[in-house]
This record gives C-alpha cells, structure tokens and sequence, in this order.
C-alpha cells in the first residue's frame, strides 16, 4: 500500500487517523523544506518516530534518566546514521538503554507524545506511507494508542503550549485556501496565531458546535459523493 499527499490538504493528524482506523502497518514518511521525519507504525499503533533532531531529543531524556551515558547515545547517533543499510539510531537507542522497562516505556511515551504535539504544526510539505519489506524492530514502546496522542496534542496547544521552535509559515492566512464550512465562533476557539484546530484535527467534527455550522449537501453534491470511495 502506498499512500501519498500534500499536507497543506491532508493534515497529518488527518492522516494518523485514517491509518490508526485502518489498522495498517508501515513507515510514514513526512517531509518539508525544513525538516524530515518517520512515523512507525504496526497495527494502527505508533511504535516509534525518528529524525534526527527528535532523536537527539530522546537520547538526551535517556541520558538524563540514566539509561544511557552521554557517550552511548553519541555512538547511537553516529552509528545510525553512516549508511543506509545501518540500523536506525533510534533502534540502537532504545535497544542499549538500560533500567526498568515502565519507566523506559514512559520515556518514549511522553516522547512521542511531544513529537505529535508538534505535528500540529506543520502546515506544508508532503507525506508518503509505504509499507516496508524489512520492518524495523523497536525494544520499548509507548502506552497510548494514536487516537490518545491525538486528543492530547489538542489539548496541549488549545491550552497555548508552544513547539519546540516555530514552522517557518508557508501561507500567510490559513483561511486563505480552507474549504470548511466554520463561523467567526469557529474561528474565535480554534484559530490560532500559527495552526488552526478546526481544520487540523478531525475529532473536532464531533463537537456541537459543528452541527450548526454544517451545510446541507445539494442533490448534486449527493449524487457526487455516493461515486467516490470513504477515505
């Protein structure tokens, strides 16, 4: 299975969503002119996700919790990145670290659920979800299910927490190419100064508010819509 798009029209969370409810295995690979990352995942559930700053992230919460020395997760992160066939330095991370495995898995836990905050905020580039011949095997894994990383990366920025540096901003007015249906009330709890909630995140269709903002389909809408496929 290949999966591909723009995330300017595909909001990422969009597009864990879709893969945590289709229960699919793989590797989703995202990309902008900034940055670039993986997303592991087996059966819906996220079990990893690597680059090389989120990387460098996590082994300095390793070092810090005693599970690494400073030393190991620089030979961890120089052995995984001298070549392609080289094992991940994620994977070198997590399978030299030592201690007990809950407070490891709350590491990486947490971890992740820093990195998914910060997807909130990547507003251009594209993505492509392949599904690899040789999986990647990960020690320790988080607790939390996707759709628990979601609602809490929601929250943490409807409550004004910030990323780790600020999205180099593609569109100057987000509204300026969204084709959801929303009301200045939308916009006043969900618009943002760098991200807007209503259109990044699709639990939010299930709040009242969206009941009475939402058009009625035309018959011709209708008719369209019964031709294509649910993604």
């Amino acid at each position: 299975m290949i999966l591909w798009g723009e995330i300017r029209q595909f909001p990422l969370f969009t597009v864990l969503q879709f893969l945590a409810g289709q229960r699919r295995s793989g590797v989703l690979e995202i990309q902008d002119f900034e940055e670039f990352g993986i997303i592991y995942l087996v059966r819906g559930r996220i079990e990893a996700v690597s680059s090389p700053s989120w990387d460098e992230t996590l082994g300095a919460r390793l070092a810090a919790a005693g599970a690494l020395t400073e030393s190991q997760v620089k030979e961890c992160l120089l052995e995984g990145s001298e070549g392609e066939d080289t094992r991940p330095a994620l994977s070198l991370l997590l399978e030299r670290a030592q201690g007990d495995l809950r407070v490891l898995r709350e590491i990486v836990d947490n971890h992740i659920g820093d990195v998914v905050m910060q997807l909130m905020f990547w507003n251009g580039g594209t993505f492509r979800f392949t599904v690899s011949a040789r999986p990647v095997q990960f020690s320790v894994l988080p607790f939390r299910e996707v759709e628990n990383f979601l609602l809490d990366a929601i929250r943490r920025v409807d409550e004004g927490e910030r990323p780790w540096r600020d999205k180099i901003l593609t569109e100057i007015e987000f509204c300026t190419t969204c084709t959801m249906d929303c009301s200045e009330e939308i916009k006043n709890r969900y618009l943002k100064a760098d991200v807007c909630l209503w259109r990044s995140m699709p639990s939010m269709l299930k709040d009242p508010i969206y009941r009475s903002t939402q058009k009625k389909p035309s018959p011709y809408d209708e008719e369209e819509y019964e031709e294509l496929p649910f993604i």
